[in-house]
């Protein structure tokens, strides 16, 4: 695996004050116009190239430590600041987005009716951003005290269903900020969902859909049959689990009995018992005459589990700074459900407060930017 560092400089752009771009604190909004107007989809390997030297980029301005990683599925960045203060804090992101290719171009980021709006400014252009903020506020202070940080920016989250390629090396950390979004009335996420999608493969026999109907063994009806019972079955069948058939896919002309169809299913448990409940009864597939059903093996997201500790220490630090005092279990995945798997308190939703994720309106509050900048900062141990 390649490897790429840059060294620590001296310029500390974080320490600028006053009002930029949208309403933005000075240098934030210019960065997130930059990092919006690169294309940069999970598996685009040169628009994540294009994101990462950006990152790379400020990270170094800031005086931070910087390790670019050359992976299969695109850069992972490591931006350290070593402490005075004991142990090790881990900011977690990532820079993939969902949009394709021209996204950029179409929507430059923009401020509408209060709200910052751009692809993947809360999902999550914007949480990494209040990461590289308070970590340039704490290098820019070193009498602080604070513990070591390492803001970890993994180029696939958006697509992976299994655990990051680096988890072994969160191991051991005191604790863990995951910098999605906050949710729209402000909450931090203190705890989510185990998940996974499963691809279902029906496997018949083509024939004529005229002259030949009786012959065929249609892979689509046998799949279809199966979407109905696993929802059924399966969605609330234990509290809180979700059970979402998501794709049915079969048939290449009109006139065909298609003999090939395939299916996704996305389900949602409190806990990974019940996850893995709901996987075996969905695969208690019925009898289909001459149509054979499988299904894929992915393992999802594990849940996160609220650390009452950090947890009530992030609901305090929002009372000091005025934000709102909330938190919410979420549905969603992200890889602070990795860390917590692994031992690491964490807590998420400490990038700016947002919605939208994944449409043509995703936004940010802009209004959110320096409290969550000051939370985090505090939470690494500033003063």
């Amino acid at each position: 695996m390649a490897t790429s560092s840059a060294s620590p400089a001296t310029s500390r752009s974080a320490s600028r004050s006053g009002p930029d771009v949208h309403g933005l604190p000075a240098g934030f909004g210019e960065r997130l116009a930059a990092l919006c107007a690169v294309d940069a989809q999970t598996g685009d390997l040169a628009g994540l190239a294009r994101s990462a030297r950006l990152l790379a980029g400020w990270a170094g301005d800031d005086g931070l430590a910087v390790e670019v990683r050359d992976t299969p599925e695109g850069p992972l960045l490591v931006i350290a600041l070593d402490g005075t203060g004991p142990g090790r804090a881990l900011l977690l992101g990532h820079h993939d987005v969902v949009y394709p290719a021209g996204t950029s171009a179409s929507r430059p980021l923009e401020r509408r009716d209060g709200r910052v709006l751009g692809p993947g400014v809360a999902d999550m252009r914007g949480g990494l951003l209040v990461g590289l903020a308070a970590m340039a506020g704490l290098a820019a202070d070193p009498p602080s005290g604070h513990r070591r940080v390492e803001m970890w920016i993994v180029p696939d989250e958006e697509a992976r269903s299994w655990a990051p390629a680096c988890l072994d090396e969160w191991r051991g950390a005191d604790l863990a900020l995951c910098l999605e979004c906050g949710r729209a009335d402000g909450s931090i996420v203190t705890a989510r969902m185990a998940s996974t999608w499963l691809t279902l493969e029906a496997v018949g026999r083509d024939a004529h859909a005229g002259t030949e109907r009786d012959e065929g063994r249609s892979a689509l009806m046998a799949l279809a049959r199966e979407a109905i019972r696993i929802e059924e079955r399966l969605h609330g069948a234990r509290p809180g689990l979700q059970a979402t058939v998501t794709q049915l896919i079969s048939g290449e002309v009109k006139n065909t009995v298609p003999g090939h169809a395939l299916g996704a299913v996305d389900l949602r448990a409190a806990t990974m018992e019940d996850l893995r409940w709901a996987i075996a009864e969905l695969e208690r597939f019925g009898s289909h005459d001459g149509v054979v059903i499988t299904r894929s093996d992915e393992p999802g997201f594990p849940p996160l589990t609220r650390d009452d500790g950090l947890a009530e220490a992030v609901l305090a630090l929002l009372a000091e700074v005025g934000a709102p005092v909330l938190e919410a279990s979420s549905a969603g995945a992200s890889d602070g459900s990795w860390s917590s798997s692994v031992g690491v308190p964490t807590v998420d939703g400490l990038g700016p407060i947002g919605g939208g994720d994944h449409g043509p309106d995703e936004w940010i509050d802009p209004a959110s930017v320096a409290p969550r900048i000051e939370i985090v900062r505090r939470l690494l141990g500033g003063r």
